[in-house]
Order: C-alpha cells, then structure tokens, then sequence
C-alpha cells in the first residue's frame, strides 16, 4: 500500500491542491476542478477520474459543524452533479478503448423506464429529471469504467482503491483525534470524513464488502501488515462512529460469509433462522448489552423506535398509499413530501428523511418501480451465485442495510458508487476473465 501512495503521489497533491482551493480559495475551485478533470479525460486518465469522483462524493457527504458560519465544502456539494457528466463524456469519446455495456446497467433498464415515467407526477420536474438523469448515467458508467480499470490495470487498480478509500478513512480518524470539532459531531460521536456516524457506517460496510471481495476473487494480494491496518482502520471507524446499523450490516455480511465458505445451504437455513427468531435474537443483544453495561454506548433508548424512524415510516406509508402507491412522483419526490412536514415530526421525535430505501424508492416510483429495481438487484445476486455464493452475504447485509437508510435511492453519495463496484465485481466475475488467467502485464496507471 506504500508502493499504491508513491506511484500516485502526483495525484494525491493534486486532490490536495484542488481541496485547499475549494475550503479557501473562494469560487477558484469552480474553474480548477471542470479543467483537472477535463485533462484527465483527455489524457486518457480514467483512474484519476474515478478516483475523483469517490473523493468529491465522499466530501460532498460532509455536514458543517455546528455553529458553523458557512459550509467550507459546498463547492463539493455543487460540483458532484458533474462527476456522471464527465464520466459519460469520456466515455463517448473514447468509447472503442470501453468494453461493452455491462449486463448490470441492462437489468435495471426496466426501472429507469419507470422512473422517467413517474416524473409526469412530479411535483419539482427540474429536479427531479435531473436526478434521473443523473442516476442512470451513474448505473452506466461506473461498471464500464470499473471493467475498463480492472482490464487495463489488474491488481494495480483494486490495490489503489483499497490503498485510497482506506487513506481517507485513515484521515478521518486522524480528524477524531486531533481535530475532534471536525471529525466528531457535537455529542462526540466519530463520524471521520463523512457526514455523520451513520452515513460512515454505511460507507464502512462498502469497504469491508469490497476488500473481501478483492480478498475473496484474488484480485489483488496484500501483506500481512497491509491486511492488518486495512481492518485496523475499518473496524476502530466502525466502533468509533457506533452506527448500529453499519455495525449489524457488517456483522450480517461476515457471519454469511463464514457459513458460506463452509456449506451455502447452512448459511441459508442460518439466515432463516435469524429472520424467524429475530425477537428472541433482540432480547438476547439487548441482554448482552445489559450485562457489559453499554446501554449508553448503544442508546438503547432509542433502539426499539430506531431513533425516531419509525415515526417517519408510518407517516410515508401513509402518504404513499393515498397518492403514490403504483406510480410514483418521479425522483426527490420522497424530499418533497417530507420536508414540508419536517417540524411536526421532529416534535413526534424524528429528524431527517424517510430513513428507508424500500419506502423512498416507493414515493418516488410506486410499487411496480420497487419491483422493478429489486428484480434487477436480485437477479445480479442470484446469476453471480453460479460462480460465488459470496452474492448472498452481500445481498444480505446491502438488503439490511438500505432497511434503516433511504442511501439507495439517490446516485450522488459515497455510498451508491462502492455499491455499483460491488454489484460488477459479481456480475462481471472477474476472477474468471481470461486476462487473470494468462497473467497478462498489466499497465502501469502512471
């Protein structure tokens, strides 16, 4: 991994470069970045420019401080809607260098269709065609450029994902120690480079699915000290921030994984019976919790209403199933039902959004949307099954996770992208390519 940070040393200056210009430079930074990622593109550059767009979305998640005067990371948040424009621009320009479409973007065609057609119902059109757009163009470009990366660098590329996705949560952690009123919330939670301890948690459970992905898949090998700090920083993120949800998906993930490397048929019998006897599996965690004494730790307080989303849930299925039950409002709909009654609910004890990807994806494209996405997903599950059962553990804990989030239904978050790496690393198979097999050389991304 010191090997990945000298060979992009040049790169990481210039991610520096751009991050100093935008928390201080004024609106510089809104004509450095469009040109950075305009010569990487036509220098060919596809790494960086993917890599740039992690970076910025994973920045744009970020939320001020309190008492802050002004959000030193806007400029993120206003330059992540060109991260697919770029992307797709590139590609059409040098889209003979590109493999095909993947099969992932064709099995969720059904659901753009859906979604373009619920925008007749919307009730901001603007945005919402925006976010459609954006949405699909993520779902295009993210798997070719992840197969293009693998096939042009092999080992190199996973190395230096993993070696940069653990550089910036490494960099949070530093944040929680020596700048604590930026890498910690006020009720000195850790929430490192993200936005909060929830939405690390969820970016938390991509990188772990990912690394044993590439561990899995033998797509890239890393030393025994490599593996060491690359779990050192995921799991002392993950107890730190003390997302329940992040830590259950990853406890999910993990326990499939296991029983799956000993007897797929034992991991499913074992997942049926947590999902059957998962009031019994409650009463013992809270007990455990009670016997260690972490009920602060835990906030057990608010476990069983889920922190106020349960308030949110009865409020949209209501709402859903008045006015948005088959066809629904088009893309931000869900933002634009529940912002409005953002103040009454926050008197009945939530703060936020839906907090469900299930339901948003419901508001925004009714029913015969929800099915559409998630016949898509579960089809990529089940034809990656024929080469790893590894694709039920990481339907497991996405499934799970996206229960307590509404993370899925939006493109532009740090969480989306890791997600697609995810779903391409299965359906593509890529530890059957021929270019793995023939130990062809592969190139050097410098």
């Amino acid at each position: 991994m010191i090997a990945a940070y000298k060979e992009h040393s040049q790169f990481i200056l210039i991610l520096a470069i751009m991050y100093i210009a935008g928390v201080w430079g004024g609106p510089i930074i809104y004509a450095i970045y469009p040109v950075v990622m305009i010569l990487f593109g036509l220098k060919g550059r596809y790494f960086e420019l993917f890599i740039s767009a992690i970076w910025l979305l994973m920045l744009g998640d970020y939320v001020p401080v309190k008492n802050a005067t002004y959000d030193d990371l806007q400029f993120a948040k206003d330059l992540k809607s060109l991260i697919p424009v770029f992307l797709f621009l590139f590609y059409l320009r040098d889209r003979d260098s590109f493999p095909k479409i993947p099969s992932l973007f064709w099995y969720f065609t059904p659901f753009f269709l859906i979604a373009i057609i619920s925008l007749n119902y919307s009730i901001n059109f603007s945005v919402g065609i925006q976010k459609t757009i954006s949405f699909i163009l993520m779902y295009f470009c993210i798997p070719i450029y992840v197969v293009k990366l693998h096939n042009d660098y092999n080992e190199k590329f996973w190395k230096a994902l993993i070696t940069f996705v653990i550089g910036m949560l490494s960099i949070g952690i530093f944040l929680g120690l020596f700048v604590p009123s930026i890498g910690l919330l006020s009720d000195a939670r850790f929430k490192g480079v993200l936005g909060n301890p929830n939405g690390l948690g969820i970016f938390l459970n991509m990188t772990f699915i990912i690394w044993i992905l590439v561990k899995e898949l033998d797509l890239a090998k890393f030393t025994r000290n490599e593996t060491i700090y690359v779990l050192l920083i995921i799991f002392w993120s993950l107890l730190w921030g003390g997302s329940r949800n992040g830590m259950m998906s990853v406890f999910l993930f993990y326990l499939m994984y296991r029983f799956i490397k000993v007897n797929w048929f034992i991991a499913i019998i074992v997942l049926i019976a947590f999902l059957s006897f998962d009031n019994l599996i409650f009463e013992f965690f809270l007990g455990v919790i009670d016997f260690f004494n972490l009920e602060s730790y835990f906030r057990v307080d608010s476990l069983e209403e889920g922190s106020g989303r349960k308030i949110a849930w009865v409020f949209a299925w209501g709402e859903i199933v008045r006015d948005n039950f088959l066809i629904g409002g088009g893309f931000g709909h869900d933002e634009n039902i529940m912002r409005p009654n953002y103040e009454w609910l926050s008197r009945l004890g939530h703060n936020g959004g839906v907090h469900n990807s299930y339901l948003s994806f419901w508001f925004d494209t009714g029913l015969i949307g929800v099915l559409a996405y998630y016949l898509g997903f579960l089809i990529i599950i089940m034809r990656s099954m024929r080469f790893n059962y590894i694709a039920l553990a990481v339907a497991v804990s996405i499934l799970f996770n996206s229960t307590y989030e509404s993370w899925l239904v939006a493109s532009l978050n740090p969480f989306t992208i890791m997600l697609l790496v995810i779903l391409t690393i299965l359906i593509s198979n890529f530890s059957n390519l021929p270019i793995l097999k023939e130990k062809t050389q592969p190139k050097s991304i410098e």
